[in-house]
């Protein structure tokens, strides 16, 4: 049994939750006031920064560990902007 697969999808599952924990982070800030629409960004930001490190080349060990890194700041990217134009655009 090829063990690629599994392990590409136990890696996109702590993308995205690593995604979820920056979003987490912004929601107890926001004391949860109007972040609900920051999750799905901050999950897909991620995932997205996530995959973009093993794109680039980088696919050892340290490019892992960059991987996880990258993940968690561009879902913090991501569910700030997200959360930001939420803010903007909805009528409080």
């Amino acid at each position: 049994m090829d063990l690629d697969p599994i392990f590409l999808a136990l890696l996109f599952i702590v993308w995205a939750g690593l995604g979820a924990a920056a979003w987490l982070t912004i929601a107890v800030f926001y004391r949860g006031r109007g972040v609900l629409a920051g999750l799905p960004p901050a999950m897909a930001g991620g995932i997205g920064a996530g995959v973009l490190v093993p794109a680039l080349g980088a696919d050892n060990e340290a490019g892992l560990m960059l991987s996880l890194v990258t993940a968690l700041l561009g879902g913090f990217a991501l569910a700030l902007v997200a959360i930001r134009i939420h803010y903007r655009t909805w009528p409080n």
